[in-house]
């Protein structure tokens, strides 16, 4: 193929072309300091380099927001750590007037430094950030607390704002007035205690506040006759059905002075006693003669005929009339006196000495000397003749109630010792719906009233003084129907009466309707549900001087301080994680420019040498383009 001075030419401008082209594009690089600077440069490259780009435009956002949501944790925290701080201060002032030593000019003083901390805290709930109400929820625009005569409420509504903080995490940032001012602390009422009496009629199951009593066997032991009678209570279900399983036992077994009923305290079992006067050689010598012993120091007692029989029977360290009986018989065979024997007497109630020989000794029993008085305590001073009747011993009464397995004399308050009319533990036993009222305060009831419940700005009285309020369900009921959104029962101890607040967006205050009444406080549901309310009743315990109030709501405001330091403790921890994440999001960003700059960033010493080496080749390229292509007449003529 014959090549053309025209094909030569075209070929040699087409290659100073693309040199050229590549040269521009080196020095846009260079002054750029970017490999990339259009589409065109590097199609993949660029591709990658606009996702490096989003993932930063990205955090950028994320960071933006953590910025916004930290300021609202700032705000809250020192808000939360201002209204801990007020409550604190109120719980203070608290103690100093639960004091009797404060008058009513300084618990009036008091109240108005309270009244004030309460006024802060309203503002505090309704303050502003950037133009918004930071406690409202969605509704920014208006003040969420309003304060009133009668309580507070919470006027926002429950909408949450949450920020995305990162590709795959969103954060609740803001808190509701109504969880941080008004949210129920504790029922009102959640640790009353009625004390309802007991009556026969009780379940066994209900006893001990609804645990209820494990049954099973026990044993009691009549200590002075040693009568063992074995109770089985595995069929009872009532309390007067264990009264009548023990009582039938005992006289069955033989135990006629110990019977058991319901206690004076009317919270409990007893067990009456008589003394019977009889003795066993079981019974111990510190219950005889009523219980006050013997004196066994010396311990030794004389046997003598006034001649050649003359000697001491020594009954030192005795516990039992059996250790006294066989001590003195086994003596007297040791003495080489026979056929003299001591034994407790037919009816069971003294000691007897019998000289069983045909022709009598003559003995008798004195007492060691005359300073000591153990023939005398024993009953047993005088000539046998041939029979010695000693003078009654009356044991004090004494029973031992053990367990056989289980617990049940323990769970009936019925296990040790009795030496006397005894009463057993308190079973306490549960309030239930059906309690009479006049079965309150152990069975002496208390007295009935008005009462006033206050839910945010409505208060309704209600009137417990009622002939046919017989029930523990008729003061529930009447408690129920006053028209608040509340929930009277009886609370999960089974002990009382507790009142929750179903409206959490009202504080609720329960009182008497009169200062100075006494029906909530005896009922237990004097108080209020929520920090606020607190504050406020508070406040009117002072101004009415009501000292007995003021140290009741020490609990209260316990546990407000302990619901502050709560959420704040829960900004605390969006905090950390604001702030953790912001450092991921900072890491995030290092590793995302480096893959970017990698992509995108042109290599300035390699650069500089290419340019450098690409311009003497252009230049070169010139020099020999211009001497291989001579221009002709024709070019000039062009």
């Amino acid at each position: 193929m014959r090549i053309t001075n025209n094909m030569l030419t075209g070929r040699v401008v087409y290659n100073m072309q693309r040199a050229l082209r590549t040269f521009f594009t080196m020095q846009t690089q260079m002054s750029t300091g970017k490999r990339i600077n259009k589409s065109s440069d590097d199609p993949i490259g660029t591709q990658r380099d606009l996702q490096y780009r989003e993932e930063l435009s990205k955090n950028a956002q994320y960071k933006k927001n953590i910025d916004q949501a930290q300021n609202w944790m700032d705000l809250y925290d020192s808000t939360l750590g201002e209204m801990k701080n007020g409550i604190q201060t109120a719980k203070e002032l608290a103690i100093e007037m639960a004091n009797g030593v404060f008058d009513a000019d300084a618990r009036n003083a008091a109240a108005t430094e309270i009244e004030s901390i309460f006024q802060r805290m309203v503002q505090l709930g309704n303050q502003e950030l950037e133009d918004r109400a930071v406690f409202g929820g969605f509704r920014t625009n208006v003040r969420p607390l309003v304060a009133s005569a009668n309580g507070v409420s919470y006027v926002g509504d429950n909408g949450n704002t949450e920020y995305q903080i990162d590709s795959s995490s969103y954060m609740q940032t803001n808190l509701l007035g109504s969880d941080t001012f008004l949210r129920q602390l504790r029922p009102i009422g959640d640790d009353a205690n009625l004390n309802i009496a007991l009556s026969a009629s009780a379940l066994l199951a209900d006893l001990h506040s609804g645990n209820g009593v494990a049954l099973g066997t026990f044993t009691i032991t009549d200590d002075n006759l040693g009568i063992t009678s074995t109770i089985d209570l595995t069929g009872a279900v009532t309390v007067q059905d264990a009264i009548n399983a023990i009582n039938t036992q005992l006289t069955t077994d033989g135990i006629t002075n110990l019977v058991v009923g319901l206690g004076i305290e009317k919270n409990n079992l007893s067990f009456d006693t008589t003394q019977s006067g009889r003795i066993s050689t079981s019974t111990a010598l510190d219950k005889i003669n009523s219980g006050s012993g013997l004196d066994l120091i010396p311990g030794k007692i004389r046997v003598t005929d006034g001649g050649a029989i003359d000697f001491q029977v020594d009954l030192s360290g005795s516990a039992t009339l059996n250790d006294i009986i066989t001590k003195f018989n086994t003596q007297l065979i040791t003495a080489g006196v026979n056929n003299v024997t001591m034994a407790i007497n037919g009816a069971g109630t003294a000691l007897e000495i019998t000289d069983a020989n045909g022709v009598p000794l003559g003995l008798s029993i004195e007492n060691e000397s005359s300073g000591e008085l153990l023939a005398n305590q024993l009953g047993i001073t005088g000539a046998i003749s041939p029979v010695l009747s000693g003078t009654a011993l009356n044991p004090e009464v004494g029973f031992t109630i053990s367990e056989i397995a289980g617990t049940t004399a323990t769970d009936l308050g019925l296990k040790g010792t009795i030496s006397s009319d005894w009463g057993g533990g308190d079973l306490d036993p549960k309030l239930l719906a059906t309690s009479l009222t006049s079965g309150f305060n152990n069975g002496i009831g208390w007295p009935m009233g008005q009462i006033k419940i206050t839910q945010g700005g409505a208060q309704r009285s209600v009137d417990l003084t009622s002939a046919t309020i017989t029930t523990v369900q008729d003061v529930l009921d009447a408690i129920n129907n006053s028209g608040l959104d509340i929930t009277a029962s009886v609370n999960a101890n089974g002990r009382g009466i507790q009142i929750s607040n179903d409206d959490q967006t009202k504080s609720l205050i329960v009182e008497d309707l009169s200062a100075g009444g006494r029906v909530t406080r005896d009922l237990g549901i004097f108080g209020a549900s929520d920090a606020m309310g607190s504050l406020n009743l508070l406040i009117t315990s002072l101004r009415n001087n009501d000292q007995d109030a003021t140290g009741r709501l020490l609990r209260n405001l316990d546990d407000g301080i302990q619901h502050f330091l709560n959420v704040r403790a829960t900004v605390g921890a969006k905090s950390i994680r604001l702030e953790s994440t912001a450092a991921r999001l900072i890491d995030l960003d290092l590793g995302f420019k480096r893959l970017l700059s990698e992509v995108e960033d042109a290599d300035l010493a390699k650069l500089s040498t290419d340019l450098a080496t690409y311009e003497n080749n252009y230049r070169a390229s010139l020099i020999a383009s211009a001497k291989l292509i001579q221009p002709t007449l024709m070019d000039f003529l062009r």
